[in-house]
């Protein structure tokens, strides 16, 4: 494949640092090269506020690396963004500055700019979607509704993985009322109910591996809303260790399970969706259905 349409995104996340190399048409882009590394930038964040420095240096080495393979492969196009671990690190503007000096055009996407992003990815490979894209992050939930091939309303909220692992610690019911009180002055959440729930994110997907590994479920079909919730009992009941073992769900996404599958279960209660859709597409093939609609307007 030549230089034409091929494009690169490198997202630094809260979880991990990732760069992946499409070709092809932007709105059916095909995986050229997919390369990721765990630093977990969220960590420092949750804990004081701020990016662990050991975190920063692995970080920065990665993306070294990912700056010297990406001088020896033509592109189109390169986009490198950050997420909610930057956007919330009060040292967030140092580390960005850092990336650039490596020659990587780092851009800080808003919690609203990464909801809608995630949002176009679900409707580039869901044609007709209608309902609410929900992106779980390390860092952040982000949420955005969709209908009439279009992105709507977009909300970012500091409920990632790492964060509802906090409030779960606080006790029983935190995480619903959290979640609750976050929701209530949102005026067009009643717009969704009862339509889809489109969950984007490595969370999400793998614990739709363990829906399908216990079911023999098609990977992408909906499941039906009191399925989803019940996930949570499940994971409860299976234990980690146990998840881990299940092809294709590391270690690390089977502790992240338990506070995944909660979070699940109090958006379904209420947000009241009639069924939930786990997404294979997300911020970075919505980037690129981004930009495809810009060049053609």
């Amino acid at each position: 494949m030549g230089k034409r349409g091929r494009q690169a995104i490198i997202d630094i996340g809260s979880n991990s640092i990732r760069l992946v190399v499409f070709g092809g048409d932007p709105r059916a882009p095909q995986v050229l090269y997919d390369d990721k590394v765990s630093a977990v930038l969220g960590r420092g964040v949750v804990a004081r506020g701020l990016l662990d420095r050991r975190d920063m240096a692995l970080a920065l080495k990665t993306l070294a690396r990912f700056a010297a393979l990406l001088r020896l492969v033509p592109l189109e196009a390169l986009h490198v963004v950050a997420t909610a671990a930057v956007r919330d690190a009060a040292n967030g503007a140092e580390f960005l500055a850092q990336v650039r000096a490596l020659g990587l055009p780092a851009e800080l996407l808003s919690g609203e700019d990464e909801a809608r992003a995630s949002a176009w990815g679900v409707i580039e490979a869901h044609p007709g979607a209608l309902g609410l894209a929900a992106d779980l992050g390390g860092g952040s939930l982000e949420l955005a509704r969709i209908g009439d091939e279009h992105v709507h309303e977009c909300v970012s909220f500091r409920l990632g993985v790492m964060p509802i692992a906090a409030i779960r610690a606080e006790g029983r019911g935190r995480l619903r009322k959290a979640l609750k009180d976050l929701i209530a002055p949102l005026d067009w959440t009643d717009q969704v109910r009862g339509q889809q729930l489109f969950l984007v994110g490595g969370s999400w997907r793998a614990l739709e591996r363990l829906h399908i590994h216990l079911t023999g479920a098609s990977a992408g079909a909906p499941v039906p809303a009191a399925a989803a919730r019940a996930l949570k009992g499940v994971v409860r009941e299976m234990g980690t260790r146990r998840i881990a073992a299940i092809p294709r769900i590391s270690s690390t996404r089977a502790a992240q399970l338990p506070h995944a599958s909660a979070l699940l279960s109090a958006m379904v209660a209420e947000l009241g969706p009639d069924s939930v859709v786990f997404s294979h597409t997300g911020l970075r093939e919505g980037l690129l259905f981004q930009r495809s609609r810009d060049f053609s307007t």
